[in-house]
């Protein structure tokens, strides 16, 4: 095998390599970016501003799903690059937080406005 051979395989499989946690880091960039659709101009239609706040938990529950998996997956071989699949984990984390944080101060808010 010849070393054009060896360079050309060595970079498909680090290619590869280092699209793992692509698909948890996608889930949580849309989780976080739906968090923000409440907050678009007033002109812009209710089903657009309001609709995606509805996969905002499954979303980053996805995202922190396969970013684990991704993770696992990427124990123990040295070529892996997984930040994707941390970022992924991350985002997906925070827009889950998130969410349930203010789902609770809604609930909380409105515990208290009937007291």
């Amino acid at each position: 095998m010849s070393s054009v051979e060896q360079t050309a395989g060595s970079s498909e499989q680090l290619t590869a390599r280092q699209h793992r946690g692509t698909t948890s880091f996608v889930l949580g960039v849309a989780a976080v970016a739906m968090l923000m659709c409440p907050f678009l101009p007033a002109w812009v239609p209710n089903g657009v501003r309001f609709f995606p706040v509805y996969f905002i938990v499954p979303a980053g529950i996805g995202a922190v799903v396969s970013g684990l998996v991704a993770l696992r997956r990427a124990r123990g071989q040295e070529e892996a690059t997984p930040s994707r699949a941390r970022a992924g984990v991350a985002l997906g984390t925070t827009a889950v937080g998130l969410s349930l944080a203010v789902i609770v101060w809604a609930i909380w808010a409105l515990n208290q406005a009937y007291r």
